[in-house]
């Protein structure tokens, strides 16, 4: 009779067997013709399968991502059905080339996997200027960051991120802004366009303003409050109604370079004391005044609701 501790190895065999019997029945049946279906597709196009192995889409050839999807072939995840495209000899078939494909179709493509960590792209500006995924991302290759494109930029744009680099290709006035002597440490190397800006998501003016704007206050607390006594433009128009974002020539990236002018483009109403009570005289105040000196608590107050010191 076995003795206990055979019997047990026994047990345990017989469990590792049932596992790995289900987990074989769990994988899609991968054939001898998806193998050479594969063989074919690499001689063809070796430049990409070279390519994809330094990428994160490796992972599509990988046993888990074939029981995932139920796909056997890697490139099929992407590509679609290859089998009419190799029997024409490299013709079109029903291959899906992201080249002639409509905007939106490409897209659903991306977004079959990458939907999870953008849901709202169909709603962003991008999405909605009729951009495709790959006018930013190169599905076999691009950069090593997020696999995006490396565009052709001047030797000043080089030298930024990569997210910053492929920005600049269509948002030139940004840039521009950057380059003046106030500006957010982009071309430093501090920030990137990506701090501010999510690509894949709606427009975020909104979070520019009111309670919401985090954008801003993630780097600067300090003046998001909440205070006491808010600066009620800060809760409306939020910060862009004094600052200029992404570069300015005036200081402390203001719209303005006096800050009485800033100050009056609102508060054009001004208690009688500031213009003074002899109308022969010349205003006690001006363009030429600097409001901060008094009103030094600008962005909000926890004791005054003029903003006093």
């Amino acid at each position: 009779m076995p003795s206990p501790s055979r019997q047990l190895w026994s047990v345990a065999a017989l469990a590792l067997w049932l596992v790995a019997a289900t987990h074989a029945a769990a994988q899609p049946a991968a054939t001898n013709a998806d193998a050479a279906t594969q063989r074919l597709c690499n001689a063809c196009h070796f430049d990409k399968f070279e390519a994809i192995g330094r990428t994160p889409h490796i992972a599509l050839f990988s046993a888990e991502a074939q029981q995932s999807t139920g796909h056997t072939i890697g490139c099929t995840n992407c590509h679609g059905d290859v089998a009419a495209h190799i029997a024409a000899g490299g013709g079109r078939g029903t291959v899906f080339a992201f080249r002639t494909e409509a905007v939106i179709a490409r897209n659903d493509v991306c977004l079959g996997c990458h939907r999870a960590a953008h849901p709202t792209f169909d709603r962003s500006p991008h999405a909605r200027a009729g951009l495709a995924c790959t006018s930013c991302h190169s599905q076999h290759g691009g950069g090593a960051t997020a696999l995006l494109r490396t565009p052709d930029v001047p030797p000043d744009i080089a030298r930024l991120g990569a997210r910053s680099r492929l920005c600049f290709d269509c948002h030139n006035g940004p840039f521009a802004e950057a380059a003046l002597n106030e500006h957010h440490r982009l071309v430093e190397g501090v920030l990137e366009c990506t701090s501010c800006h999510d690509p894949h998501a709606p427009a975020t003016r909104s979070l520019l303003g009111g309670f919401k704007q985090q954008q801003c206050a993630g780097c600067h607390a300090d003046k998001s409050g909440p205070f006491v006594f808010e600066h009620r433009a800060s809760r409306t128009e939020g910060c862009t109604a004094c600052h200029s974002p992404h570069g300015s020539p005036n200081r402390h990236l203001l719209a303005y370079q006096r800050v009485g002018e800033l100050c009056l483009s609102c508060h054009a109403a001004v208690p009688q004391f500031h213009a003074g009570f002899n109308a022969a005289a010349p205003p006690r105040f001006g363009l030429d005044t600097q409001c901060t000196s008094c009103h030094s608590a600008i962005h909000g107050s926890n004791f005054h609701p003029y903003f006093l010191r």
